[in-house]
């Protein structure tokens, strides 16, 4: 039976810089956690279009994704402290070159380029924090470390999205996208500072260079294409349905509830001692999302939206932990970096999908339909990743048995 052990929180804290590069991971995560956002109602603003709004802001995470395993390849390769530092700089030019664009009401296909230009040079912080765990971390910890990264990742979106579409509409939407790339470039330089805890890294001589990654990642990243349907359809529905309540604020607040769901769906879960396999509570948990994200269409029309976002907040978190989990356990040791932003580059593929469907959706039949991407969404997490981990089962592709009793 499984147990509660807060304790593992507390021994991977003690270990030397986490609670530095831990802090500076999470200050470092709020463009990437928010910046869809920001060019959403930056974008819904200027021309009154969720669909547009969500299209253009989908391609700044298209951007994102597809560069993310190449920007964690060259961490891999060159370390950290300079690609952050790098990132800081692309960061803050390629976002002000964009809002500059949309203000002065460019051509829209600039736009898309640009906003697809914004995300290619972003670095997703997270696979570096995580790779930096997975060096200083004893492997039946882990489970802890990655709990805290989950936790991370998701009460950024707890404190971004309202302070984002505050600043938005106290002053101007583009003042929200200077806010947290200003709070993001602090923690990006911050990070890149602490050599420290730095892992370290394998210069291109001093190994075989591989491309492809290994194919027991491929089911988590097919997967969660579904998990980036789900957010993007989520990100713009909750813009649609704060209008539909009259108080376009509670998009922030919407938000905010399901990533505290989230995180206190991430916190329980790293203290639990379980015993199934990584693979088993991944699958698990996906159906279990399936089944609590259909409450959402239902309670579309009113206040009850939250709670029912918060739920499906509750049961995400531990799915995305054990997939993370799952994935640094199949990752080739000098790769981990790199292998772990490929769940990123699935998120990335299904952003579009679901904001783009939703934004039609919302902009013909309100938020109800919104929801209803979302719930599919959720079905298709599980879908695909018991197919994949079925062929994977029956194909027996290339997973070390090491790796496999691991997972």
């Amino acid at each position: 039976m499984a147990r509660l052990d807060f304790s593992g929180y507390r021994e991977v804290l003690r270990t030397p810089g986490a609670p530095w590069f831990t802090l500076a991971g999470w200050v470092g995560r709020f463009p990437r956690g928010t910046l869809n956002l920001g060019i959403t109602l930056l974008v819904q603003v200027a021309t009154g279009s969720f669909a547009l709004a969500g299209a253009v802001a989908a391609a700044y995470v298209v951007g994102m994704a597809v560069a993310g395993p190449l920007w964690s390849r060259l961490m891999d390769r060159r370390g950290q402290r300079s690609v952050l530092l790098a990132a800081a700089a692309t960061l803050a030019v390629s976002t002000a070159v964009l809002v500059s664009a949309v203000l002065a009401e460019t051509p829209v296909v600039l736009w898309f380029v640009l906003s697809f230009v914004a995300g290619a040079v972003s670095v997703d912080v997270g696979p570096a924090v995580r790779a930096r765990w997975s060096a200083l971390v004893a492997p039946d910890r882990r489970h802890s470390a990655y709990a805290l990264e989950s936790i991370a990742d998701e009460s950024v979106f707890v404190i971004a999205p309202p302070l984002l579409t505050l600043a938005a509409a106290l002053w101007a939407p583009q003042a929200g996208l200077v806010l947290v790339v200003v709070v993001g470039c602090v923690g990006l330089v911050w990070l890149g500072l602490l050599r420290r805890s730095e892992p370290p890294h394998t210069a291109r001589s001093e190994r075989r260079q591989r491309l492809l990654p290994p194919a027991g990642i491929l089911p988590v990243t097919v997967a969660w294409i579904g998990v980036g349907a789900m957010f993007g359809s989520f990100d713009v529905t909750s813009i649609a349905w704060g209008d539909r309540t009259g108080s376009p604020w509670l998009a922030g607040v919407m938000m905010a509830a399901l990533a505290v769901g989230n995180t206190a769906g991430a916190l329980v879960y790293g203290a639990l001692r379980l015993k199934a396999s990584l693979r088993t509570r991944w699958l698990v948990g996906s159906a279990l999302l399936a089944v609590v994200c259909l409450a959402l269409p239902l309670a579309a029309d009113g206040l009850l939206a939250l709670l029912a976002a918060a739920a499906v907040g509750a049961v995400i978190g531990p799915v995305l932990v054990a997939g993370f989990a799952l994935v640094e356990a199949r990752a080739d040791r000098d790769r981990v970096t790199e292998l772990l932003a490929y769940p990123s580059l699935g998120v990335g593929a299904g952003i579009p999908l679901g904001s783009t469907l939703a934004g039609i959706g919302l902009d013909a039949a309100g938020p109800v339909v919104g929801f209803t991407v979302m719930a599919v969404s959720c079905v298709a997490i599980v879908v695909l990743g018991g197919l994949g981990e079925a062929l994977l089962a029956m194909r027996s592709w290339g997973v070390p048995a090491r790796r496999r009793r691991s997972a």
